[in-house]
């Protein structure tokens, strides 16, 4: 955005449509009927990272750098809503999606 080297259209089709389409990932990726409703609803002029913070959550209470995402609004997987502007929102045991190990492609 701030070099204007992509339109916000191109940007979220090289993070979206393009990786479904390479990793033969079906159904995902576009806005279309029959298509599962994964959608990021952001503000494309704040959009950032926030400021860097060090989080001690993982094992034996070892540190990791993390940030926050500025200028997001919420995130729907299958058309359930997971995250809002205050992080996760949906139930870590119905959470709707799944992690994909293998692809088509």
């Amino acid at each position: 955005r701030d070099l204007g080297v992509l339109d916000t259209a191109q940007a979220v089709h090289r993070l979206t449509g393009q990786p479904a389409k390479l990793f033969g990932i079906e159904g995902r990726g576009l806005l279309k009927p029959g298509y599962a409703a994964d959608l990021m609803v952001f503000d494309p002029a704040t959009v950032a990272r926030g400021p860097k913070r060090r989080a001690h959550d993982l094992p034996a209470g070892a540190a990791r750098l993390t940030t926050t995402a500025v200028g997001l609004h919420g995130t729907w997987i299958n058309g359930a809503r997971v995250a809002d502007q205050t992080g996760f929102c949906a139930d870590p045991k119905s959470r709707p999606g799944e992690v994909l190990r293998s692809f088509a492609a």
